[in-house]
């Protein structure tokens, strides 16, 4: 599939369809209900209310149908002021469905007449591709696309060079790691029990950066935000997770192993990577954007490699320094 082919797939047009319930607001609600039995149409969850040039005024929801007879269908419409075009983008349809608590989406053309509607299923759709997109981005991998191309039938070769580039990256800047390991060498000979604990500081880091990354790739796209003050919010968002999770972590290590120095290592080095992992992972997302490059791309496997290093070096400094 084209570039051309694939952004009209991701489009209004593609996900509309055209037979839907339509009637003019000085209509009575037995009058509408009377002419939508016995017709089969491709979305009947809402009936869209025109003028007679057959430019969008209003919704009604089926269940409110259900209302007195008598009322005319303008007495109990809600007033729809927003609307899609066709080459609008599939996930700025969703995302108006979301913030309006529309079941169909109206599609009009730019003077505003009704062409047709994106129904609840297609909603659905397009909110499942877009969140595997996501997630398929955050693990730094190419987003799928229809076809045997990048499917599970695609020629091993072709899945390999998709998948590879951002695995070497990882197992050249994992280096670093050996690199921080080897400098606290004499610290890990002087007390084995600093090595049992770098898996547990290494996952919680991560976590919380993942995490960071998360939140930070879908609300830095949709809108102008203030970086500045989002981070300050999520250095303190940090800094409490950081803190309820080290005084946990020293809790544990006390217990087991009766050792106050090491138990505060412990915790101080899960608070100092939860700080340093929050904010990472919701700042690199920031600069990728700013920079020009897809913030969901790379985001996640950069944010490990830094956290993982971060959080090593913060533990073995603490650990220098109390042991």
């Amino acid at each position: 599939m084209g570039a051309t082919e694939e952004a009209q797939h991701e489009t209004a047009a593609m996900h509309m369809v055209r037979e839907i319930p339509v009637a003019r607001a000085d209509t009575t609600v037995d009058t509408v209900m009377a002419s939508l039995r016995g017709r089969k149409f491709e979305c009947a969850d809402t009936v869209f209310v025109t003028d007679d040039d057959g430019r969008l005024e209003g919704i009604v929801r089926i269940n409110d149908l259900f209302a007195d007879s008598a009322y005319l269908i303008g007495d109990i419409m809600e007033e729809v002021h927003e609307a899609v075009r066709p080459d609008d983008d599939q996930e700025d349809i969703a995302v108006l469905a979301m913030e309006l608590d529309m079941i169909a989406v109206p599609v009009v053309d730019d003077d505003g007449r009704l062409l047709g509607a994106v129904p609840p299923e297609a909603l659905l759709r397009i909110l499942r591709a877009e969140h595997m997109e996501d997630l398929q981005r955050l693990a730094g991998i190419n987003p799928a696309r229809p076809g045997s191309e990048v499917g599970i039938d695609a020629p091993l070769g072709n899945r390999i060079r998709r998948r590879l580039p951002w695995l070497v990256f990882g197992l050249f800047a994992s280096s670093l790691i050996t690199i921080v390991m080897a400098g606290f060498e004499h610290s890990l000979s002087a007390n084995v029990a600093v090595a049992f604990f770098v898996p547990a500081i290494v996952y919680i880091a991560g976590a919380i950066g993942t995490q960071a990354v998360s939140v930070a790739v879908r609300g830095l796209l949709d809108d102008d935000v203030r970086i500045g003050k989002l981070l300050r919010g999520e250095l303190v968002v940090g800094a409490g997770i950081g803190a309820v999770l080290g005084l946990i972590a020293a809790m544990l290590v006390m217990a087991s192993f009766g050792d106050h120095r090491l138990a505060a290592a412990v915790g101080l080095a899960v608070l100092g990577g939860g700080v340093v992992s929050a904010v990472v992972g919701f700042g690199l997302p920031w600069a990728f954007t700013r920079f020009g490059a897809d913030p969901a791309l790379g985001s996640g496997p950069v944010c490990t490699i830094i956290q993982d290093v971060s959080s090593l070096l913060i533990y073995f400094t603490f650990v220098t320094l109390l042991l």
